[in-house]
């Protein structure tokens, strides 16, 4: 038997605050059948040797990474399509300054994320 789930995105409440020392905390409030959803999930593909809040970490960096490459796809795809412009957008940013945030490496857990 398939069961479908929709996730109804605009009715979620999340929650963004700024911690100390560049730290950052999210709270996300799921529905009873989001909740069991995710449960359902992490029973099945989580590694027993992984903790609950590594692979959660790892689950969001996933999905930032996934974003970052398709924003990145599309960036080439306009330049290849528009040249000219894109050329004149990177001399317009070129003049404008950074943002003046140090890079840092972020080391995560020993999860290795297989596609």
């Amino acid at each position: 038997m398939t069961e479908t789930i929709k996730l109804d995105i605009a009715s979620w409440n999340i929650k963004q605050k700024d911690r100390s020392r560049g730290r950052m905390k999210f709270q996300i409030k799921l529905n009873k059948s989001e909740s069991e959803s995710f449960k359902m999930f992490t029973e099945t593909v989580k590694p027993e040797e992984v903790s609950q809040e590594d692979f959660v970490k790892s689950i969001f960096l996933t999905g930032i990474e996934s974003m970052n490459q398709k924003i990145m796809s599309m960036v080439e795809e306009y330049a290849k399509e528009n040249p000219d412009d894109f050329k004149a957008q990177l001399v317009e940013m070129q003049g404008t300054e950074t943002s003046g945030v140090v890079e840092e490496e972020t080391k995560g857990s020993e999860l290795e994320i297989i596609e």
